[in-house]
């Protein structure tokens, strides 16, 4: 079978699909979104305390002289660099878009080598399983 730009496409499409990220992945997702939840409620407890101090505090100024919170920076940062998480995340996506890239070039190679579309099936089947 000559390889085609669609089947070529097909190939990669299904392959993908078929060997999605796994649990590393996952928990870093999870653990990120955790990171990104936490740092939106401490970012909405701060402003929160800052109004209130602005509040308390305005009374004593005098006319015309007023404090306003400025919205130009956040009150929070967050890193996850260097966690055991995102290195076992990225080393896991690493092995498998390396796993993937693999079944494609060999599965490509096959129809080029004569395959047929019951050995395309075949050989799919065979990369998902490795």
């Amino acid at each position: 079978m000559r390889v085609t730009k669609l089947i070529r496409e097909y190939v990669e499409k299904t392959i993908t699909v078929k060997m999605p990220y796994g649990e590393p992945t996952e928990q870093f997702n999870a653990a990120r979104k955790r990171l990104d939840d936490t740092e939106q409620e401490i970012e909405r407890k701060v402003d929160e305390y800052a109004k209130k101090l602005i509040e308390e505090a305005s009374p004593g100024l005098p006319e015309g002289f007023k404090i306003y919170l400025c919205d130009s920076y956040g009150y929070v940062r967050s890193s996850h660099y260097d966690a055991p998480l995102a290195k076992a995340a990225v080393a896991h996506e690493r092995e498998v878009r390396e796993k993937r890239k693999m079944a494609i070039e060999t599965i490509l190679l096959e129809l080029e080598l004569g395959a047929t579309k019951a050995d395309l099936e075949r050989l799919i089947a065979e990369a998902i399983n490795m």
